[in-house]
């Protein structure tokens, strides 16, 4: 009998049928229905640490790095006079260990340490989390230590210390980036423990009708957790605006906004923590060693590419294509602070206006999505589209005009809100193509390798845009590096098959538990 069960991602009633098909069969699915009070606290966790990495991470830290340095720099054209800021179009360096960097390059080079960072501390603990309640438990250590992080800020207490700020930075991003890993690896789960799921295999339907529901489930919660994420963020932002305004815009301002943005972070995740349930998963292995086993789980895990091609490809797809997106507006935020005289409080004013445009874009491109029924892949390839068609006027106006293509004030106002309207929509629908290729029980291994995948490669993108400019002095040839990028990542992904990948995934997830059980029964 076909469903008739209207799908809504806050709808987790069933009908009378529904309910009865579930409960004879309750026994067999052996799970406990996602429930309302657990996908808020994952909302709620969500919002809050998302509001660190957008104000202090994306903006604050970088802005602190770029002013610190740039008051411990001397002028461009003559190294024996002290930087001054206050001079229109400033051009000032900073002694770094016998050579003199541009300030903006100087941040970018931090961003690529950090990638670095996070690479290898997430490899070594993130497969951790699927065994037990250690997802839950290591999120919230580590947001205790992202916390602390942001408070160590305040031992910058001069701008000689724009070292301390460099060394802070990479750790804070890594303590930011193991609990998005952990706070993701929930999405294929409650995919998967969705009512509307459950009863779809509860009642017998085709392989095909449960898999394009858990599809709409997943984008809806996916989209909807980026929405209220980027109000969190917007809310983070009014305050950081706040003190930057306050205080005239100080070093102390960007340290206080830091500084609160950790203390909000840590707050609200042990304020929704024990609504948040830790759906565990296989116990750890007695006797082992954490990081030995990490590092041999994710190994075996990445030598599985011959039984799993299809998440593999897009895996690749991912490196390539996170690093293209994400240098984007790394070298956007660049241009606009350095060349068109965005001071912090501008700064700060668009990094809110994007937070509240990446919120009405996940809402607008939810609509778009439901309203013509659009796959996953497509909403991908369409956000792509759309990247594309700014990089195209970023790239070959300035060849005709010296007068338009990032040249004006007003059009880096414009680029934030084009950016902001499609960014939430790739990066969900991206996290929702991992979920519904990932083998059930790996989620976090498979979220720390979409987050390896993404860090490993950004580091690239700094680095090469801050190579290039100390080539060419322009920062607008380096949007030629994330077209070239987009081209290749577009076109490994248009060759992945989910459907023989959620094959995959299955058939590896079932082999895999049934040599856990042979296991366990030998011991």
């Amino acid at each position: 009998m076909a469903s008739t069960h209207k799908l809504s991602p806050h709808d987790y009633s069933l009908s009378e049928l529904d309910l009865t098909s579930y409960e004879e069969k309750q026994c067999k699915l052996d799970v406990v229905p996602l429930k309302r009070s657990e996908v808020w606290a994952w909302y709620i966790q969500n919002a809050t640490y998302c509001g660190y990495g957008w104000v202090a991470g994306f903006l604050m830290i970088p802005l602190l790095i770029q002013d610190a340095a740039s008051r411990n720099g001397v002028e461009a054209s003559n190294h024996a006079l002290p930087c001054n800021m206050t001079v229109p179009n400033f051009k000032c360096v900073t002694p770094v260990f016998g050579h003199y960097l541009d300030p903006g390059t100087i941040s970018l080079f931090v961003s690529s340490l950090s990638s670095v960072m996070s690479f290898f501390c997430s490899l070594s603990i993130s497969a951790i989390a699927d065994h037990g309640s250690y997802r839950k438990s290591l999120l919230i250590v580590f947001s205790c230590l992202g916390c602390l992080n942001s408070l160590g800020f305040f031992l910058l207490q001069s701008p000689k210390l724009f070292w301390v700020a460099a060394i802070l930075s990479p750790l804070g991003w890594t303590f930011f980036n193991i609990c998005g890993v952990f706070s993701h690896s929930y999405l294929p789960i409650y995919g998967r423990v969705h009512p509307d799921v459950l009863a779809a295999e509860a009642r017998g339907e085709p392989k095909k009708t449960v898999r394009k529901i858990e599809e709409q489930v997943v984008n809806d919660l996916s989209a909807y957790s980026v929405g209220i994420a980027n109000v969190g963020a917007v809310l983070v932002h009014g305050v950081a605006i706040g003190i930057s305004m306050a205080m005239k815009e100080s070093m102390l301002s960007l340290e206080i906004a830091i500084a609160f943005t950790g203390v909000w972070w840590l707050m609200w995740m042990l304020i929704v923590a024990p609504w948040l349930d830790a759906r565990p998963g296989t116990p750890m292995p007695e006797g082992k060693n954490w990081i030995a086993y990490s590092w041999k789980k994710t190994y075996n895990t990445i030598t599985s590419f011959r039984r799993l091609p299809e998440i593999f490809k897009f895996m690749i797809a991912w490196f390539i294509l996170s690093d293209g997106i994400g240098t984007i507006p790394a070298i956007l935020f660049v241009i606009i602070y350095r060349e068109l005289s965005f001071n912090h409080s501008h700064s700060l004013i668009i990094s809110v206006l994007l937070s509240v445009m990446a919120c009405l874009g996940a809402y607008l491109f939810l609509g778009i999505r439901k309203l013509w029924k659009l796959t996953t892949k497509f909403m991908i390839m369409l956000t792509l589209f759309l990247y594309a068609l700014l990089l195209g006027y970023l790239i070959i106006v300035p060849y005709f005009t010296k007068s338009l293509g990032l040249r004006q004030t007003w059009e880096g106002w414009v680029c934030t809100v084009y950016i902001g309207i499609i960014i939430s929509t790739f990066y969900s629908s991206m996290r929702v193509m991992l979920s519904e290729l990932c083998p059930e029980g790996d989620e976090n291994e498979w979220f720390s390798l979409y987050l390896l995948a993404d860090k490993g490669s950004s580091w690239m993108g700094p680095f090469v845009t801050g190579a290039i400019y100390t080539w060419t002095g322009d920062y607008r040839k380096a949007f030629w590096f994330p077209v070239a990028l987009m081209v290749v990542g577009v076109l490994i992904l248009s060759t992945v098959d989910k459907d023989k990948g959620k094959d995959e995934a299955k058939n590896f997830a079932v082999d895999k538990k049934a040599r856990y059980e042979a296991q366990h029964r030998a011991f």
